[in-house]
């Protein structure tokens, strides 16, 4: 469970327009969680769809036989993070499986599992809670009535991994950033989270999670809500130090059944713990002004020295009270990196961002001059930003800028 941005980089870009666009007044809710929650709901549609199309095929071609074969492969070809994909008598059966590989679990009898019984009693589409597969395995059936002239032939099942599937969403959507976000089901099991040794324990259960009384105590919270907001205490991933972490949750849902997504972010001291207090400080943003025009700061940028860089960022920010970070985009639109690291964002590509808003800072870039301006903050509040850009001598270095919370 490693760190939540308390900033997005969507964000970053509507400041050059001034007056905040309709997305980013949408509330409080924290824009990457919702961004995940988002292409999570759109997967499970894709799910939906494709189980719909296969139990619709079946119907006409029966539980076995090639054609049914087929409309299995195809189902399973559909989705990167399957494992096999199956038809399931009345008696609970598995009669036809593909891919070709687990063709030897053809006849096993899964008639006991709870989404087996679920469907057949129901009539209705099921995603199961993390189970110890036939297969050999942990992972996840969605089962899929199957019905010919009112009247229930069995049901399609696809057997997936609910960490790959997460995985393939979470990790581009956190990538550049020091956010993350973790994922568990009512009952407490992690599905996915960026520590792997932790998918698959039981938060409510597992000795590791047993120091931590309020990441538990939040743990019942979130199992019982579909969305809320909090805080624990955890031990970092890089750094393996207890640090408070904020929470924030969402759920995406699936035939009734949810998993809760889990959006943190390591909080961080206040700035400006050694600044040398007086009546006739500068602001942040003279501070600023004054710190992109030191020499050593252009050199150190243009030679590209990350450590030495950062020694910079960080005096500036231990001796500049009132700012949120302090950070770099080069001259190609890449945010390089920042200082605290928690409320930075590293090696992150403008140019290949999706949204047209990275326009923004596109031109900021070509335009070389200052801007400052304000944008929500991943958490809900407002930051005010400000942009200086740096150069060495004549070659252009990109944009230094500080965030001061709202």
């Amino acid at each position: 469970m490693k760190k939540l941005s308390a900033l997005l980089i969507v964000m970053v870009l509507s400041v050059f327009v001034i007056r905040a666009t309709p997305a980013f007044c949408a509330g409080d809710e924290p824009l990457l969680l919702a961004k995940v929650k988002q292409q999570i709901a759109a997967e499970f549609g894709r799910i939906d769809a494709s189980l719909r199309k296969s139990a619709k095929t079946i119907e006409a071609t029966g539980l076995t036989g090639d054609r049914a074969r087929a409309a299995l492969a195809v189902l399973c070809s559909g989705f990167d993070y399957a494992v096999d994909c199956a038809a399931v008598d009345l008696n609970g059966n598995m009669v036809t499986i593909e891919p070709a590989h687990y063709k030897k679990f053809e006849g096993k009898y899964i008639g006991g599992q709870e989404q087996v019984k679920q469907v057949m009693k129901t009539v209705k589409p099921v995603l199961s809670n993390v189970f110890r597969a036939v297969e050999g395995f942990d992972a996840a059936d969605v089962e899929y009535p199957v019905m010919k002239d009112g009247k229930l032939l069995g049901s399609v099942s696809l057997l997936f991994r609910p960490e790959k599937l997460l995985g393939g969403i979470i990790v581009p959507a956190v990538k550049g950033g020091p956010m993350a976000v973790w994922v568990m089901d009512e009952k407490g099991r992690i599905l996915y989270d960026v520590d792997q040794p932790q998918i698959g324990l039981n938060l409510f259960k597992s000795r590791l999670y047993r120091p931590y009384a309020s990441l538990v105590k939040l743990g019942r919270r979130i199992a019982a809500n579909p969305e809320g907001e909090g805080f624990y205490r955890f031990r970092d991933t890089s750094t393996r130090e207890i640090v408070r972490k904020n929470a924030f949750w969402r759920s995406a849902v699936l035939y009734g059944s949810e998993w809760r997504l889990v959006a943190i972010h390591v909080e961080q001291g206040n700035s400006g713990k050694k600044a040398k207090l007086s009546g006739g400080a500068p602001t942040p943003a003279d501070a600023l002004e004054s710190f992109v025009s030191q020499r050593s700061l252009s050199a150190i940028l243009a030679s590209d020295d990350k450590i030495g860089a950062m020694k910079l960022f960080q005096d500036f920010y231990e001796t500049t009270p009132g700012i949120y970070s302090v950070q770099w985009v080069d001259e190609r639109g890449i945010n390089r990196f920042g200082y605290p690291k928690e409320n930075s964002l590293t090696d992150y590509d403008y140019n290949r961002m999706s949204d047209p808003e990275r326009n923004y800072i596109l031109k900021v870039l070509a335009d070389r001059k200052p801007y400052t301006g304000e944008a929500r903050l991943l958490e809900g509040r407002t930051g005010l930003f400000s942009f200086r850009p740096v150069f060495d001598n004549d070659r252009y270095l990109g944009l230094v800028y500080i965030i001061r919370l709202k």
